[in-house]
């Protein structure tokens, strides 16, 4: 080799070194860079996710002890936002892109840096009360922008959770008279119960306690109360499918309007039926319809209030709400935002995680998790008060279409004055 040749390759070799090593400082400063050397990685990735109410609290659980378990993706620490929000509200702002969703004609690389900075808060997860409120956002994005933003296949699918049903709950001194007197709880029984001119006297309760309450969430703007109001009006009708023609049905609304007279109400924000009733007692309701996760979450609270349980009641016809998991695909989210949202949806399907969400109430959509697994889960604690272990999916009430969460929505003005 020439002293020339040997000059190029000590240069070389030289150069490289100085490199490598200038990459490995960084990288060990936390000043890493991307492979293209454009601009450097981030040190923590921040992911927003919008999350249905009754999953809240063991979402929020769960994102405290990711975000602190040093959880990453690349190099970076990953950071996780819990923005609770009801499903229904949440489809409305997806479907007036209040999230602030760019423009077909629009591209990241054309933002100004306040534009770009401003995507720092858009949702890269949203996990709704039900996989339906999913698919009618998708059929929305596809008016407006051509293509899903949730993804059914691939790498980032939309994944089931956790699940949870409606049953009915009554207060142990209301529901022994009730289900001696009008048989097994239902929306039928429910009405003629709060049909009966004299209340408890006629129905064999002691007359002091007046009139039949019912605790319900009667809203039509949230995805319970709307979950609530189906099921009414799917006994009704007896079938499982409801329709616009359904609901719209006078015959239906006068009955309705004779079961809600009486519901009680109370202000409360995202206050669910079964808080209400444990803050309340019977003025909040002798009994009513829950969602299972809520009201054993409030068991313990009820009966130290109030000395005396409410016991479950399972109706025929199920209504499930299983809390998928949607990851945004669109271009308003990074790449990495993505892979950390992929990182925290296996993190929730870990058999960990799935244990700890029975000390929520919620069931495990992983099958080899049943609900008496862990010694801290609810359904164990209250299982003498009525809790089932599996509970039969014969039959199912169907999900709601748009059309029919419209109709749903308003569904006090359609039938008041009936």
């Amino acid at each position: 080799m020439t002293r020339t040749r040997i000059f190029f390759v000590t240069v070389l070799s030289a150069a490289a070194l100085f490199l490598v090593g200038t990459l490995a400082w960084r990288t060990i400063g936390g000043d890493g860079i991307s492979p293209g050397f454009a601009a450097s990685r981030p040190e923590v990735i921040r992911i927003h996710v919008v999350t249905a109410l009754p999953v809240e609290q063991w979402v929020r659980a769960a994102a405290d002890e990711f975000s602190a378990g040093g959880h990453g993706t690349e190099g970076a620490n990953i950071e996780v936002e819990v923005i609770p929000m009801d499903g229904l509200v949440a489809l409305g702002n997806w479907e007036r892109n209040s999230f602030a969703a760019l423009g077909t004609d629009v591209l990241p690389d054309e933002l100004s840096r306040d534009e770009l900075d401003a995507l720092q808060f858009f949702p890269s997860v949203w996990i709704a009360d039900g996989r339906y409120l999913v698919d009618i956002a998708n059929a929305s994005f596809r008016e407006q922008l051509g293509q899903d933003r949730f993804l059914s296949d691939g790498q980032y699918r939309v994944r089931s959770l956790a699940k949870t049903l409606l049953v009915w709950g009554l207060f142990r001194s209301r529901g022994v008279p009730l289900l001696e007197n009008l048989g097994p709880i239902s929306w039928s029984t429910v009405h003629k119960a709060a049909a009966a001119p004299t209340g408890w006297k006629e129905l064999g309760g002691d007359p002091a306690w007046g009139n039949f309450k019912l605790a319900v969430s009667v809203s039509g703007s949230s995805a319970s109360g709307s979950a609530a109001v189906m099921a009414a009006a799917g006994e009704f009708h007896g079938k499982t499918e409801v329709t616009v023609e359904d609901l719209s049905d006078p015959r239906f609304g006068i009955w309705l309007t004779e079961l809600m007279e009486a519901a009680t109400e109370f202000s409360g924000g995202g206050t669910s039926s079964a808080e209400r009733v444990a803050i309340f007692g019977y003025t909040a309701g002798d009994g009513g319809q829950f969602l299972e996760s809520e009201l054993l979450q409030n068991m313990a609270g009820i009966q130290t209030r109030w000395q005396e349980p409410i016991v479950l009641h399972y109706p025929s016809v199920t209504n499930w709400f299983d809390f998928p998991f949607a990851i945004w695909v669109g271009p308003e989210t990074s790449a990495l935002q993505k892979n950390a949202a992929l990182a925290f949806q296996e993190f929730l399907l870990s058999e960990a995680q799935q244990l700890k969400a029975l000390e929520f109430g919620l069931r495990p959509v992983d099958r080899g998790v049943a609900v008496d697994a862990a010694a801290d889960s609810l359904f164990v604690r209250w299982q003498r008060l009525g809790v089932q272990k599996e509970v039969s999916t014969d039959d199912e009430m169907r999900p709601a279409r748009r059309d029919v969460l419209s109709v749903l929505a308003r569904w006090r003005d359609l039938y008041e004055g009936q």
